[in-house]
């Protein structure tokens, strides 16, 4: 594959895994029926009457932010959240996710105020929120009601996680920059942590130029053990599908060249990470020992 091939390909990677395509797939899918279209626009509808009512001071004014919002973006935006889920979670964790889609200036007031609109929407049956029994007593659950297909599920877990880039990152100039070639990200691990301060871009640049290769001779040859081997049949399950996708990935760095990069960004405290999920430098000892600098060299002395 040559260089402009390996540039297009990793394209049409980063489209394919790209948060905005899966959103996409996502509300395809749920659209697909008339039902699901007039529940989300009855539960938009209600909730711009809910957003124009009146109540105390502050919060009139925290919703007057939204005023010029479509809610029924709003309402698929948070469904393309919760759609997906397939166990309970708890309802301050989802809503700390859902959160960003009101891109509300104060970080506080954006939480509170998700956390109300999901209220209402669990009115219109898209998800229940219940409390459940947990070890820390009865806490707030919310618990999806809508079936995305099998097809739309395969999708998901396939474009999860991006895999290493098959050509070199491009070089950062800020914190907020585009080490991918079709978008931009924050150059800072974690919610809430963005800052203009100086970070070492140099760091992040040097580490994301080195070219990598996964060690053919002991993929195939050993096969990696999970850490506990009398786990539970669902652990089990994830593990054993981890696996699978993880051999997938390699298969296909191998079959682009097997020369990849790893892209790196730092933590609040300025530590560099690898941001490889089925392919790392920073994963468990089978995962660092399969890979290696592409670019060999004799060591002497």
């Amino acid at each position: 594959m040559n260089q402009l091939s390996k540039i297009d390909y990793q394209r049409y990677v980063e489209r394919k895994h790209s948060k905005k395509q899966i959103n996409k797939v996502i509300l395809n899918d749920l659209t697909a029926e008339q039902s699901m279209i007039d529940l989300i626009a009855s539960t938009a509808d209600a909730l711009t009457q809910w957003l124009h009512g009146d109540y105390y001071h502050s919060k009139n004014m925290r919703l007057k932010q939204l005023q010029d919002r479509n809610m029924e973006t709003v309402v698929t935006e948070i469904l393309c959240q919760t759609s997906i889920l397939e166990e309970p979670v708890e309802f301050t964790s989802i809503v700390g996710q859902c959160a960003g889609v009101l891109k509300m200036s104060d970080k506080y007031e954006g939480i509170v105020t998700t956390a109300e609109i999901m209220a209402v929407m669990s009115e219109h049956d898209l998800f229940d929120i219940d409390k459940l029994d947990s070890d820390e007593g009865a806490v707030l659950y919310l618990i999806n009601n809508i079936e995305l297909s099998e097809q739309v599920m395969k999708h998901i877990y396939e474009t999860k996680y991006l895999p290493p880039m098959i050509v070199q990152p491009n070089t950062v100039t800020s914190n907020f920059d585009s080490d991918l070639l079709t978008e931009k990200s924050s150059m800072i691990l974690g919610k809430g942590t963005y800052h203009n301060e100086d970070i070492c871009l140099d760091s992040i640049n040097l580490f994301n130029s080195v070219p990598l290769c996964l060690n053919e001779r002991i993929l195939t040859r050993l096969s990696e053990t999970p850490k506990k081997p009398d786990m539970s049949a669902d652990t089990k399950r994830q593990w054993l599908t981890f696996v699978s996708e993880s051999y997938r990935t390699y298969r296909d760095l191998i079959q682009t060249g097997n020369k990849f990069y790893e892209r790196h960004k730092v933590d609040k405290r300025g530590r560099t990470y690898a941001q490889g999920y089925h392919v790392s430098t920073q994963g468990n000892h089978f995962r660092k020992a399969i890979v290696e600098f592409a670019d060999k060299e004799v060591i002497e002395g």
